[in-house]
């Protein structure tokens, strides 16, 4: 009986520290400033994101560039009554329009874009890293 209970309390350890999220000690500012995220979409594409005073910028990580940090771009960001994040910039020069919505609760993200001008893109994103910067 006694081994029975310690393998149920192994268990439930375990499942608490997988099921933890990965943000819950980080205090997510109001408008994103200070913050780098890192999340990959339903079709495989990863990303890293920087929130910073002087606009945002990105890292297409499984792109052909993958360390270049593409901006800064300046961007618009709103906390939604349902505590997510609705967050949106133009690439001037490259014609993308880029729409997120982030939720850091279920650490899942909503992108929607216009790629050029004529591709768009509509995928949820699994948020796998939040860093606050220095």
């Amino acid at each position: 009986m006694k081994t029975l209970i310690y393998l149920i309390s192994l268990i439930f350890v375990a499942y608490s520290c997988k099921s933890s999220s990965n943000q819950e000690n980080i205090r997510v500012p109001e408008n994103l400033e200070g913050l780098e995220m890192h999340y990959t979409y339903s079709g495989g594409n990863e990303y890293a994101v920087k929130f910073e005073k002087d606009g945002m910028s990105y890292q297409f990580k499984t792109g052909g560039k993958p360390n270049k940090w593409w901006g800064k771009f300046p961007y618009n960001c709103m906390k939604t009554e349902n505590n997510e994040y609705f967050v949106s910039w133009f690439e001037k020069g490259y014609g993308d329009y880029v729409t997120l919505l982030v939720n850091y609760d279920q650490n899942i993200l909503y992108g929607s874009a216009i790629i050029r001008g004529e591709i768009v893109h509509f995928q949820k994103a699994k948020i796998e890293q939040v860093i606050l910067l220095e």
